[in-house]
């Protein structure tokens, strides 16, 4: 994991620089290379970490349990604690914003990604719930990757 310097910055430079930040991810954005600022400035253990963040944000808004998220993105409850108090704690339009995502297709194209089949929420009318989940647990591991 990333660590931060021990060397605690001026209150002038880090409100300079987390002034600067906010404009330069809008900039890059804009001109559709978020892309290339990822990969710029963040370490793999860095997307991951942010990019699990985000994704447990999206879960949430969803409606999706914690013992779920936690199942499906390995993270630890505390982390999903943390994100959902951050989420109630932000400014408003941020989970505005995360629940119109959430609705457009790629949030479903993310479920199917970390092995959730949107059609496998619910057991066919009528059907044996038991071997209904038994027979998900079979696929779900069938076709799980390595990593």
């Amino acid at each position: 994991m990333s660590q931060v310097s021990k060397y605690k910055l001026s209150d002038k430079v880090y409100n300079k620089i987390f002034s600067l930040f906010p404009q330069f991810l809008y900039r890059m954005i804009n001109i559709g290379k978020q892309e290339s600022l990822v990969n710029t400035f963040f370490t793999n253990t860095e997307k991951i970490v942010i990019a699990k963040r985000v994704a447990i944000a999206f879960m949430l808004v969803k409606g999706y349990t914690y013992d779920f998220i936690v199942d499906k993105l390995k993270v630890s409850h505390g982390t999903v604690a943390r994100i959902a108090n951050e989420i109630k704690a932000s400014d408003p339009i941020v989970p505005k914003e995360l629940e119109k995502i959430a609705k457009e297709d790629k949030f479903v194209e993310f479920l199917n990604a970390i092995g959730y089949q949107v059609s496998s929420i619910l057991p066919p009318k009528g059907g044996d719930w038991a071997s209904w989940r038994r027979n998900l647990e079979e696929e779900k591991s069938n076709s799980e990757q390595p990593f």
